[in-house]
């Protein structure tokens, strides 16, 4: 069963299977990446639809699952990996390699490209505003990593 709960979980799996830590943080970003890295190369395909079934939100700190948020938010900035083995999901099998490489790059940076996106910099005055902006659609992030 794909999800972004589901992918959460995989990668935080990913994560302890290749001895590296991971934040709320990074699991927003990684998540939103894998997704993005996958419909560069698939389009929006069955997999991208069923796994993007809560959209990501605009957040200061770029997309955002709201409610995969609350749920690691009492991790603060620390490793969840330490507390929380995850469940491996094979239908991401294919995501591991890219997962594992978006673990070891600063998430500040990954914040900083989601933030070059239009799907994030055409709403950038109002998300600091916190002035209300539509979630992300799912063709908006295909079109961000459109090669």
């Amino acid at each position: 069963m794909a999800g972004m709960r589901e992918l959460a979980n995989h990668i935080i799996a990913v994560a302890n299977d290749a001895s590296l830590s991971v934040t709320n943080l990074q699991i927003q970003k990684v998540m939103f990446f894998s997704l993005g890295f996958h419909m560069r190369h698939n389009g929006i395909d069955e997999l991208a639809t069923e796994t993007y079934d809560i959209p990501f939100e605009k957040w200061k700190y770029g997309p955002v699952v709201e409610s995969l948020y609350y749920t690691y938010n009492h991790f603060k900035d620390k490793d969840i990996a330490e507390e929380l083995y995850g469940f491996y999901n094979p239908e991401y099998a294919m995501w591991d390699e890219n997962i594992e490489r978006l673990l070891q790059i600063d998430p500040f940076e990954l914040v900083r490209v989601s933030h070059d996106f239009p799907s994030w910099s055409d709403y950038e005055e109002d998300i600091l505003q916190r002035n209300y902006v539509e979630s992300y659609a799912l063709g908006e992030i295909a079109e961000d990593f459109r090669a």
